[in-house]
């Protein structure tokens, strides 16, 4: 059997980025599900998702629970994606054309 994530965990916050990429392996399905659910749009999912990661990366001394890593992970994936979806929607190109008479 594969290591717990509270091992994994360990040694990611010991910058192992193998013990990372492990994660990444475990829950990038579950936190895929997430973003899509909130975007959507599979390709922008994709980038939250992949966001998701490199922010968790980046705050791992965070976790303090290994049990509650994945929850973790899709509270990350949430915000982003909710945060994603706004700016997506702020940039969307209009349908037509907007026309100004002067």
């Amino acid at each position: 059997m594969g290591r717990s994530d509270g091992e994994l965990l360990e040694a990611s916050q010991r910058g192992e980025r193998a013990a990372f990429a492990a994660l990444i392996e475990r829950y990038q399905g579950v936190v895929c599900a997430v973003t899509y659910s909130r975007t959507g749009d599979p390709v922008l999912a994709q980038d939250v998702a992949q966001d998701t990661f490199l922010t968790a990366w980046s705050q791992l001394g965070r976790v303090r629970e290994p049990s509650k890593l994945r929850a973790w992970l899709c509270g990350i994936a949430r915000n982003l994606a909710r945060k994603a979806r706004r700016r997506h929607a702020r940039e969307a190109p209009l349908d037509r054309p907007l026309v100004f008479e002067g």
